[in-house]
């Protein structure tokens, strides 16, 4: 589904937790895995005991949010991962899909796996009505083509917020306790 998985790390210990599910997610769709930092979060990175089928690390010139949109508009089918508190600026900074790990989410304990599924967009009602109803992304299911039937396996899920709908969005980042999936825009 996705040929490029991009990890902004901002030098915190919650954008270095997005390398464990962005790790295997390259590995489930044989993806490469990019690195996007400065030169001293790279600095202590340890590619070896990433684990993906290939890692590029892009080192940025100017500002992270700034690199990973030029980085990120020369990759065919990416998607970007971020775990952190400065997640506005990237999801402002990144045209693609997004998928960001609140305060509320573990993203070293997040399981990839199986089939990835997607239902339904959040459309109407209040933020809880609109996530407890828009369970819609699972990397963690078994191949099936009946979604009401699939159970996930644990945090196995995400849900896809309307991109557009920043106080839905900034809610279900804030506690939500799987990632928020931020699909880009349709044209």
């Amino acid at each position: 589904m996705y040929s490029h998985l991009l990890v902004p790390l901002d030098g915190g210990d919650r954008a270095q937790a997005a390398l464990h599910p962005s790790a295997a997610m390259a590995r489930s769709f044989d993806a490469t895995l990019i690195v996007v930092g400065s030169e001293t979060a790279l600095a202590s990175l340890d590619v070896d005991t990433i684990h993906a089928p290939d890692v590029v690390a892009v080192r940025t010139e100017v500002d992270l949010p700034s690199s990973l949109e030029r980085v990120g508009d020369n990759l065919p089918k990416p998607l970007a991962m971020f775990a952190g508190g400065s997640w506005q600026a990237y999801a402002d900074a990144w045209s693609g899909d997004l998928l960001l790990f609140g305060p509320a989410s573990t993203p070293e304990d997040y399981v990839v796996g199986g089939t990835m599924l997607i239902d339904r967009r959040i459309t109407a009602g209040d933020a809880d009505a609109r996530a407890t109803t828009a369970i819609v992304l699972g990397f963690g299911y078994a191949t099936t083509d009946d979604l009401s039937s699939a159970v996930p396996e644990r945090n196995g899920q995400v849900v896809i917020p309307v991109r557009s709908d920043t106080e839905l969005v900034t809610d279900l980042v804030a506690r939500w306790t799987g990632p928020v999936f931020l699909r880009a825009e349709e044209v």
